[in-house]
């Protein structure tokens, strides 16, 4: 598929029955065509509306990353809004998730994105290039977005099992912080999804889109597999919580031991403190004519200590 890349995005566009690729929007004929847009680009959203006869404001929303999952049925397109997740490994990213837009008008498909949908397996993408009608890549896209979730999840997962792993050896878990932004990002991926599935439940039940009539057994499959999803997302935020509390419990239970530990040194320092205090007065005292009077004392202090220090010992205070 023959692609514009310039520095913000690229558009990619392609003849559905014949499978014939175009450079541009104006040397593509009047067929039915796929187009796909990666990154927002004003010019072409403006030769997209003006085109297809679709309201500019709403090729526009999909700039908004905060843009809501929704199904718009305008008299001569729908708009169908759809959150992904984005690439989690990333850290410097401001969310956790971001809108996709499909429009059709029963005949051609455009499919505009903020950023490439991540996937594990990069061939559910080239099944969209052999489809053949709208109908059938819309299907192939929300199995696309579900699949991405999937993807999104096993990351969460695998952080999960590691930071679980590093809480339970360190003191101060080297991965925390990406672990309290995983913890963010759980909550938004499963808003996200209960939010896919609302617009899906509601496809089903119009599941006509001008001359487009979906399938609603392939939609209730479709379904399926996300409901699979958000019960997912809800067991491993549930994971995360536990893993968290667990932390507090091990900061706790640490700090408890150290303070515990000190005051036990506390009160062994404090006896010789004491006695070595008592004998420094200047005032009279036992054993100040005796030539031993420094190792009675140490005696008198290591005598009394030392007994304190095995019954500290014994009941793991030390």
């Amino acid at each position: 598929m023959s692609n514009e890349c310039p520095e913000n995005g690229s558009i990619s566009i392609m003849a559905l029955e014949s499978g014939i690729k175009y450079a541009s929007l104006d040397e593509a004929p009047d067929v039915p065509l796929l187009i796909e847009l990666v990154g927002v680009r004003p010019n072409d959203l403006a030769k997209l509306s003006q085109r297809f006869t679709i309201d500019l404001e709403d090729l526009q929303d999909i700039q908004d990353l905060d843009e809501r999952p929704r199904l718009q049925i305008e008299d001569k397109y729908t708009m169908i809004v759809l959150r992904v997740p984005v690439n989690l490994r990333i850290k410097e990213r401001q969310n956790s998730t971001i809108p996709i837009a499909i429009f059709t008008n029963g005949r051609d498909l455009i499919i505009i994105q903020n950023d490439e949908v991540p996937l594990r397996k990069p061939k559910l993408r080239q099944k969209i290039y052999l489809s053949t009608t709208a109908a059938d890549i819309i299907y192939k896209w929300w199995e696309i977005v579900i699949h991405s979730y999937e993807t999104t999840l096993d990351i969460v997962e695998a952080t999960i099992n590691e930071t679980e792993d590093i809480i339970m050896s360190e003191i101060y878990p080297s991965q925390l912080e990406w672990f309290f932004q995983l913890s963010r990002d759980a909550i938004f991926i499963e808003a996200a999804l209960k939010a896919n599935m609302k617009v899906l439940l509601k496809l089903e039940r119009t599941h006509v889109l001008g001359r487009m009539i979906l399938d609603v057994d392939r939609l209730e499959e479709l379904e399926v597999d996300l409901q699979q999803q958000v019960e997912l997302s809800a067991i491993y935020r549930e994971l995360i919580e536990n893993a968290m509390n667990a932390y507090d419990s091990m900061v706790s239970h640490n700090l408890n031991i150290v303070i515990k530990t000190l005051t036990s040194i506390s009160l062994l320092v404090s006896v010789p403190t004491l006695i070595a205090s008592i004998w420094g007065m200047n005032v009279g005292l036992p054993f100040e004519d005796e030539l031993l009077a420094f190792p009675i004392v140490m005696g008198l202090s290591f005598a009394i200590s030392l007994p304190l220090l095995l019954i500290l010992r014994k009941k793991n205070l030390v």
